[in-house]
Protein backbone atom coordinates (compact mmCIF):
# COMPACT_ATOMS: atom_id res chain seq x y z
CA UNK A 1 0.00 0.00 0.00
CA UNK A 2 1.50 3.32 -1.14
CA UNK A 3 0.24 6.10 1.09
CA UNK A 4 0.68 9.84 0.66
CA UNK A 5 -0.03 11.60 3.97
CA UNK A 6 -0.89 15.28 3.89
CA UNK A 7 -0.78 17.21 7.18
CA UNK A 8 0.18 20.77 8.09
CA UNK A 9 0.28 19.60 11.73
CA UNK A 10 3.19 17.23 11.16
CA UNK A 11 6.15 18.00 13.47
CA UNK A 12 9.03 20.13 12.25
CA UNK A 13 11.94 21.98 13.87
CA UNK A 14 9.74 24.99 14.70
CA UNK A 15 6.95 22.88 16.21
CA UNK A 16 8.56 19.55 17.19
CA UNK A 17 5.59 18.29 19.21
CA UNK A 18 2.75 19.65 17.10
CA UNK A 19 0.84 16.83 15.45
CA UNK A 20 3.20 14.23 16.86
CA UNK A 21 0.30 11.76 16.66
CA UNK A 22 0.38 12.01 12.86
CA UNK A 23 4.08 11.17 12.85
CA UNK A 24 3.54 8.23 15.21
CA UNK A 25 0.78 6.84 13.02
CA UNK A 26 2.94 7.20 9.91
CA UNK A 27 5.80 5.32 11.59
CA UNK A 28 3.43 2.53 12.66
CA UNK A 29 2.08 2.22 9.11
CA UNK A 30 5.61 1.67 7.83
CA UNK A 31 6.16 -1.02 10.44
CA UNK A 32 3.20 -2.86 8.93
CA UNK A 33 4.69 -2.68 5.46
CA UNK A 34 3.05 0.43 3.99
CA UNK A 35 5.16 2.68 1.77
CA UNK A 36 4.64 6.08 3.38
CA UNK A 37 5.51 9.51 2.09
CA UNK A 38 4.50 12.67 3.91
CA UNK A 39 3.77 16.17 2.61
CA UNK A 40 3.84 18.52 5.60
CA UNK A 41 3.55 22.14 4.44
CA UNK A 42 4.93 25.06 6.44
CA UNK A 43 4.17 28.75 5.99
CA UNK A 44 6.12 30.72 3.42
CA UNK A 45 7.96 33.50 5.26
CA UNK A 46 9.67 36.45 3.51
CA UNK A 47 13.42 36.64 3.95
CA UNK A 48 13.41 39.77 6.08
CA UNK A 49 11.48 37.87 8.82
CA UNK A 50 14.02 35.04 9.06
CA UNK A 51 15.04 34.45 12.67
CA UNK A 52 12.34 36.72 14.09
CA UNK A 53 9.87 35.07 16.43
CA UNK A 54 8.22 31.70 15.82
CA UNK A 55 7.48 32.37 12.16
CA UNK A 56 11.07 33.43 11.65
CA UNK A 57 12.12 29.82 12.20
CA UNK A 58 10.22 28.42 9.23
CA UNK A 59 12.85 29.34 6.59
CA UNK A 60 15.25 26.96 8.34
CA UNK A 61 12.88 23.97 7.99
CA UNK A 62 14.42 21.77 5.25
CA UNK A 63 12.38 20.99 2.15
CA UNK A 64 13.08 17.26 2.58
CA UNK A 65 14.03 15.21 5.62
CA UNK A 66 13.77 11.56 6.70
CA UNK A 67 13.71 11.48 10.52
CA UNK A 68 11.98 8.07 10.59
CA UNK A 69 13.28 6.47 7.42
CA UNK A 70 10.58 7.73 5.03
CA UNK A 71 10.53 11.06 3.18
CA UNK A 72 8.84 14.10 4.72
CA UNK A 73 8.48 17.05 2.36
CA UNK A 74 7.96 20.60 3.65
CA UNK A 75 6.75 22.72 0.74
CA UNK A 76 5.92 26.36 1.46
CA UNK A 77 2.31 27.52 1.44
CA UNK A 78 0.72 30.91 1.90
CA UNK A 79 -0.60 31.35 5.46
CA UNK A 80 -1.12 34.39 7.64
CA UNK A 81 -0.65 35.04 11.37
CA UNK A 82 -3.74 34.41 13.52
CA UNK A 83 -5.21 32.36 10.64
CA UNK A 84 -6.33 35.43 8.71
CA UNK A 85 -8.05 34.47 5.42
CA UNK A 86 -8.36 30.90 6.72
CA UNK A 87 -11.34 30.39 4.42
CA UNK A 88 -9.00 30.45 1.42
CA UNK A 89 -6.30 28.12 2.72
CA UNK A 90 -7.47 25.12 0.62
CA UNK A 91 -6.62 27.13 -2.49
CA UNK A 92 -3.30 28.44 -1.18
CA UNK A 93 -2.40 24.95 0.05
CA UNK A 94 -3.26 23.31 -3.27
CA UNK A 95 -1.13 25.86 -5.10
CA UNK A 96 1.85 25.49 -2.76
CA UNK A 97 1.64 21.69 -2.76
CA UNK A 98 1.11 21.27 -6.48
CA UNK A 99 4.64 20.44 -7.56
CA UNK A 100 5.58 17.99 -4.79
CA UNK A 101 2.20 16.21 -4.66
CA UNK A 102 2.03 15.70 -8.42
CA UNK A 103 5.60 14.38 -8.41
CA UNK A 104 4.70 11.85 -5.70
CA UNK A 105 1.55 10.79 -7.53
CA UNK A 106 3.59 10.16 -10.67
CA UNK A 107 5.87 7.88 -8.65
CA UNK A 108 2.85 5.85 -7.56
CA UNK A 109 0.22 6.47 -4.87
CA UNK A 110 -2.70 4.22 -3.89
CA UNK A 111 -4.40 6.54 -1.40
CA UNK A 112 -4.06 10.11 -0.11
CA UNK A 113 -4.64 10.47 3.63
CA UNK A 114 -5.30 14.01 4.86
CA UNK A 115 -5.43 15.00 8.51
CA UNK A 116 -8.24 17.56 9.07
CA UNK A 117 -10.82 18.42 6.42
CA UNK A 118 -10.02 22.11 6.08
CA UNK A 119 -7.58 23.00 4.67
CA UNK A 120 -5.62 19.75 4.19
CA UNK A 121 -8.50 17.52 3.16
CA UNK A 122 -9.95 20.07 0.79
CA UNK A 123 -6.56 20.49 -0.89
CA UNK A 124 -6.09 16.70 -1.04
CA UNK A 125 -9.49 16.30 -2.67
CA UNK A 126 -8.37 18.62 -5.47
CA UNK A 127 -5.57 16.20 -6.33
CA UNK A 128 -7.63 13.08 -5.66
CA UNK A 129 -10.36 14.10 -8.07
CA UNK A 130 -7.92 15.23 -10.78
CA UNK A 131 -5.83 12.06 -10.64
CA UNK A 132 -8.63 9.63 -9.72
CA UNK A 133 -7.18 8.68 -6.33
CA UNK A 134 -9.17 7.84 -3.19
CA UNK A 135 -8.88 10.37 -0.37
CA UNK A 136 -9.20 9.42 3.31
CA UNK A 137 -9.73 12.25 5.81
CA UNK A 138 -9.13 12.03 9.56
CA UNK A 139 -11.11 14.40 11.78
CA UNK A 140 -9.26 15.19 15.00
CA UNK A 141 -11.81 17.60 16.43
CA UNK A 142 -11.03 21.13 15.31
CA UNK A 143 -12.98 20.75 12.06
CA UNK A 144 -16.19 20.10 13.99
CA UNK A 145 -15.57 22.14 17.13
CA UNK A 146 -14.18 25.27 15.43
CA UNK A 147 -14.10 25.28 11.63
CA UNK A 148 -17.78 24.45 11.14
CA UNK A 149 -18.64 27.51 13.24
CA UNK A 150 -15.94 29.83 11.91
CA UNK A 151 -17.79 31.01 8.81
CA UNK A 152 -20.21 29.84 6.12
CA UNK A 153 -17.32 29.34 3.68
CA UNK A 154 -15.39 27.18 6.18
CA UNK A 155 -18.47 25.10 7.03
CA UNK A 156 -19.18 24.47 3.35
CA UNK A 157 -15.55 23.48 2.82
CA UNK A 158 -15.64 20.90 5.62
CA UNK A 159 -18.93 19.39 4.44
CA UNK A 160 -17.94 19.34 0.76
CA UNK A 161 -14.60 17.71 1.60
CA UNK A 162 -16.17 14.97 3.68
CA UNK A 163 -18.77 14.28 1.02
CA UNK A 164 -16.01 13.94 -1.55
CA UNK A 165 -13.80 11.74 0.62
CA UNK A 166 -13.84 8.01 0.03
CA UNK A 167 -13.58 7.24 3.77
CA UNK A 168 -13.60 9.37 6.94
CA UNK A 169 -11.85 8.47 10.19
CA UNK A 170 -13.07 10.02 13.47
CA UNK A 171 -10.80 9.85 16.51
CA UNK A 172 -13.65 9.45 19.04
CA UNK A 173 -17.31 8.53 19.40
CA UNK A 174 -17.96 12.13 20.45
CA UNK A 175 -17.24 13.28 16.91
CA UNK A 176 -19.70 10.75 15.58
CA UNK A 177 -22.58 11.64 17.90
CA UNK A 178 -22.38 15.29 18.98
CA UNK A 179 -22.12 17.29 15.77
CA UNK A 180 -25.26 16.32 13.86
CA UNK A 181 -23.57 14.16 11.22
CA UNK A 182 -26.88 12.49 10.47
CA UNK A 183 -28.30 15.83 9.31
CA UNK A 184 -25.60 16.72 6.79
CA UNK A 185 -23.27 13.78 6.08
CA UNK A 186 -23.87 12.06 2.75
CA UNK A 187 -23.07 8.48 3.77
CA UNK A 188 -22.71 7.60 7.44
CA UNK A 189 -21.40 4.14 6.52
CA UNK A 190 -18.06 5.61 5.43
CA UNK A 191 -17.43 7.20 8.85
CA UNK A 192 -15.42 5.00 11.21
CA UNK A 193 -14.09 5.64 14.71
CA UNK A 194 -10.41 4.78 15.16
CA UNK A 195 -8.90 6.02 18.39
CA UNK A 196 -5.43 7.50 18.45
CA UNK A 197 -2.76 5.46 20.19
CA UNK A 198 0.50 5.56 22.07
CA UNK A 199 3.94 4.13 21.48
CA UNK A 200 4.55 2.20 24.68
CA UNK A 201 8.32 2.16 24.14
CA UNK A 202 8.29 5.95 23.82
CA UNK A 203 5.91 6.60 26.72
CA UNK A 204 7.34 4.19 29.30
CA UNK A 205 10.87 4.21 28.03
CA UNK A 206 12.87 1.73 30.08
CA UNK A 207 12.26 -1.76 31.48
CA UNK A 208 12.90 -0.48 34.98
CA UNK A 209 10.19 2.15 34.52
CA UNK A 210 7.76 -0.49 33.34
CA UNK A 211 8.55 -2.83 36.20
CA UNK A 212 8.27 -0.01 38.71
CA UNK A 213 4.87 1.00 37.37
CA UNK A 214 3.65 -2.59 37.49
CA UNK A 215 4.95 -3.47 40.93
CA UNK A 216 5.11 -0.31 43.04
CA UNK A 217 2.14 0.15 45.40
CA UNK A 218 0.03 3.17 44.50
CA UNK A 219 0.70 4.69 47.92
CA UNK A 220 4.46 4.73 47.22
CA UNK A 221 4.52 6.04 43.67
CA UNK A 222 5.00 9.69 44.59
CA UNK A 223 8.22 9.29 46.57
CA UNK A 224 10.25 10.91 43.79
CA UNK A 225 8.52 14.25 44.45
CA UNK A 226 9.02 14.17 48.18
CA UNK A 227 6.14 11.93 49.23
CA UNK A 228 3.48 14.51 48.41
CA UNK A 229 0.04 13.79 46.99
CA UNK A 230 0.68 14.77 43.39
CA UNK A 231 -1.76 15.93 40.71
CA UNK A 232 -0.42 16.41 37.18
CA UNK A 233 -1.73 18.16 34.08
CA UNK A 234 0.01 18.07 30.71
CA UNK A 235 -1.30 20.28 27.92
CA UNK A 236 -1.36 23.71 26.36
CA UNK A 237 -2.33 26.46 28.79
CA UNK A 238 -5.64 27.54 27.25
CA UNK A 239 -8.91 28.37 29.03
CA UNK A 240 -10.70 25.29 27.65
CA UNK A 241 -8.11 22.90 29.13
CA UNK A 242 -9.54 23.48 32.60
CA UNK A 243 -6.41 24.31 34.61
CA UNK A 244 -8.15 27.25 36.32
CA UNK A 245 -10.97 24.99 37.51
CA UNK A 246 -8.44 22.63 39.08
CA UNK A 247 -6.74 25.56 40.83
CA UNK A 248 -10.07 26.69 42.26
CA UNK A 249 -10.63 23.20 43.69
CA UNK A 250 -7.27 23.10 45.48
CA UNK A 251 -7.96 25.22 48.62
CA UNK A 252 -10.65 22.80 49.75
CA UNK A 253 -8.46 19.78 48.97
CA UNK A 254 -5.42 21.20 50.74
CA UNK A 255 -7.35 21.35 54.01
CA UNK A 256 -7.51 17.54 53.92
CA UNK A 257 -4.25 16.92 52.04
CA UNK A 258 -1.86 19.67 53.16
CA UNK A 259 1.02 18.05 51.26
CA UNK A 260 -0.82 18.25 47.92
CA UNK A 261 1.20 19.44 44.93
CA UNK A 262 -0.25 20.32 41.53
CA UNK A 263 2.35 20.14 38.77
CA UNK A 264 1.54 21.70 35.41
CA UNK A 265 3.44 20.81 32.24
CA UNK A 266 2.80 23.10 29.28
CA UNK A 267 2.79 26.69 28.19
CA UNK A 268 0.45 29.02 26.38
CA UNK A 269 -1.65 32.17 26.40
CA UNK A 270 -3.25 31.40 29.77
CA UNK A 271 -0.04 31.07 31.79
CA UNK A 272 0.02 34.57 33.26
CA UNK A 273 -3.66 34.34 34.19
CA UNK A 274 -3.10 30.98 35.89
CA UNK A 275 -0.06 32.23 37.79
CA UNK A 276 -2.06 35.24 39.01
CA UNK A 277 -4.89 32.96 40.11
CA UNK A 278 -2.38 30.79 41.98
CA UNK A 279 -1.17 33.85 43.92
CA UNK A 280 -4.72 35.06 44.54
CA UNK A 281 -5.73 31.70 46.02
CA UNK A 282 -2.60 31.47 48.17
CA UNK A 283 -1.36 28.36 46.39
CA UNK A 284 2.24 29.33 45.70
CA UNK A 285 3.59 26.45 47.83
CA UNK A 286 1.31 23.90 46.19
CA UNK A 287 1.51 24.65 42.44
CA UNK A 288 4.53 24.20 40.16
CA UNK A 289 4.50 25.59 36.62
CA UNK A 290 7.04 23.49 34.70
CA UNK A 291 6.53 25.09 31.30
CA UNK A 292 6.85 23.23 28.03
CA UNK A 293 9.01 20.11 28.41
CA UNK A 294 10.48 17.61 25.95
CA UNK A 295 8.24 14.58 25.65
CA UNK A 296 10.62 12.35 27.61
CA UNK A 297 10.62 14.77 30.56
CA UNK A 298 6.85 15.13 30.44
CA UNK A 299 6.59 11.34 30.59
CA UNK A 300 8.94 11.33 33.57
CA UNK A 301 6.56 13.69 35.33
CA UNK A 302 3.74 11.35 34.39
CA UNK A 303 5.51 8.43 36.04
CA UNK A 304 5.81 10.37 39.33
CA UNK A 305 2.26 11.64 39.81
CA UNK A 306 -0.60 9.97 41.68
CA UNK A 307 -3.48 11.21 39.55
CA UNK A 308 -3.54 12.72 36.07
CA UNK A 309 -6.12 15.47 35.60
CA UNK A 310 -7.11 17.47 32.52
CA UNK A 311 -10.77 18.54 32.75
CA UNK A 312 -10.86 19.98 29.23
CA UNK A 313 -14.24 20.76 27.70
CA UNK A 314 -13.13 20.89 24.05
CA UNK A 315 -11.25 17.62 23.63
CA UNK A 316 -12.05 15.25 20.77
CA UNK A 317 -9.91 12.59 22.44
CA UNK A 318 -6.45 13.50 23.70
CA UNK A 319 -3.49 11.12 23.48
CA UNK A 320 -2.16 12.52 26.76
CA UNK A 321 -4.87 10.61 28.65
CA UNK A 322 -3.68 7.36 27.09
CA UNK A 323 -0.11 8.23 28.05
CA UNK A 324 -1.20 8.64 31.66
CA UNK A 325 -3.02 5.31 31.55
CA UNK A 326 0.06 3.66 30.07
CA UNK A 327 1.92 4.81 33.18
CA UNK A 328 -0.69 3.16 35.38
CA UNK A 329 -2.33 6.43 36.48
CA UNK A 330 -6.04 7.03 37.11
CA UNK A 331 -7.36 9.84 34.92
CA UNK A 332 -9.81 12.65 35.63
CA UNK A 333 -11.44 14.02 32.46
CA UNK A 334 -14.70 15.67 31.50
CA UNK A 335 -18.12 14.22 30.80
CA UNK A 336 -19.22 14.43 27.17
CA UNK A 337 -15.66 14.64 25.84
CA UNK A 338 -13.82 12.00 23.84
CA UNK A 339 -12.00 10.42 26.77
CA UNK A 340 -15.20 10.06 28.82
CA UNK A 341 -16.38 7.09 26.79
CA UNK A 342 -13.16 5.27 27.77
CA UNK A 343 -13.28 6.27 31.44
CA UNK A 344 -16.96 5.43 31.84
CA UNK A 345 -16.81 2.01 30.22
CA UNK A 346 -13.57 0.72 31.71
CA UNK A 347 -13.36 2.19 35.24
CA UNK A 348 -9.91 3.65 34.67
CA UNK A 349 -10.69 7.10 36.04
CA UNK A 350 -13.42 9.65 36.64
CA UNK A 351 -15.35 11.88 34.22
CA UNK A 352 -16.70 15.03 35.87
CA UNK A 353 -19.13 17.68 34.60
CA UNK A 354 -17.43 20.52 32.71
CA UNK A 355 -16.21 23.54 34.71
CA UNK A 356 -17.45 22.00 37.99
CA UNK A 357 -15.08 22.90 40.83
CA UNK A 358 -16.87 20.82 43.45
CA UNK A 359 -17.02 17.75 41.21
CA UNK A 360 -13.29 17.99 40.57
CA UNK A 361 -12.60 18.31 44.29
CA UNK A 362 -14.79 15.28 45.00
CA UNK A 363 -13.10 13.15 42.32
CA UNK A 364 -9.60 14.01 43.53
CA UNK A 365 -10.59 13.48 47.17
CA UNK A 366 -12.03 10.04 46.36
CA UNK A 367 -8.86 8.91 44.60
CA UNK A 368 -6.46 10.37 47.18
CA UNK A 369 -8.36 8.69 50.03
CA UNK A 370 -8.19 5.25 48.40
CA UNK A 371 -4.69 4.22 47.24
CA UNK A 372 -5.92 0.72 46.40
CA UNK A 373 -8.60 2.09 44.08
CA UNK A 374 -5.98 4.28 42.39
CA UNK A 375 -3.76 1.25 41.90
CA UNK A 376 -6.60 -0.90 40.53
CA UNK A 377 -7.66 1.83 38.09
CA UNK A 378 -4.04 2.24 37.01
CA UNK A 379 -3.59 -1.46 36.35
CA UNK A 380 -6.80 -1.62 34.30
CA UNK A 381 -5.79 1.49 32.36
CA UNK A 382 -2.34 0.15 31.53
CA UNK A 383 -3.79 -3.18 30.41
CA UNK A 384 -6.41 -1.41 28.28
CA UNK A 385 -3.84 0.76 26.50
CA UNK A 386 -1.55 -2.22 25.89
CA UNK A 387 -4.43 -4.23 24.49
CA UNK A 388 -6.34 -1.67 22.40
CA UNK A 389 -4.61 1.70 22.13
CA UNK A 390 -1.18 1.25 20.61
CA UNK A 391 -0.20 2.91 17.33
CA UNK A 392 0.24 -0.51 15.73
CA UNK A 393 -3.39 -1.30 16.55
CA UNK A 394 -4.39 2.08 15.11
CA UNK A 395 -2.33 1.43 11.97
CA UNK A 396 -3.92 -1.98 11.39
CA UNK A 397 -7.39 -0.41 11.46
CA UNK A 398 -6.25 2.48 9.28
CA UNK A 399 -4.86 0.11 6.65
CA UNK A 400 -8.27 -1.58 6.58
CA UNK A 401 -9.86 1.80 5.87
CA UNK A 402 -7.42 2.37 3.01
CA UNK A 403 -8.49 -0.95 1.49
CA UNK A 404 -12.13 0.14 1.68
CA UNK A 405 -11.27 3.42 0.01
CA UNK A 406 -9.51 1.86 -3.01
Amino acid sequence: MRVLILSHMYPNSVSPLGGIFVRQQAAALTQLGAEVRVVAPVPWVPGFMSGRGKWGGYPSVPFLEEPDGFPVFHPRVLEFPRSLFFEYYPQTFAQGLQKVVVEQIRQGVDVIHAHVAHPDGAAALTFGQKYHLPVVVTIHGQDFAYTLQRSRVCAESVKKTLKGASQVILVSQKLQTQYGLETWADNLAKYQVIYNGVDLEDVVSSPSDKERQAEMPASDRNTEIGGRHCLLSVGFLRPDKGHAVVLQALPELIREFPDLEYRIVGDGSERQTLESLTEELGLRDHVVFLGSLPHSEAMREMSRCDVFILPSWKEAFGVVYLEAMAHGKPVIGTQGEGIAEILDHNDVGKAVPPKDVQAIAAAVRELFRDPQRRQDMGIRGRELVTREFTWLSNAEKTLAVYEKAK
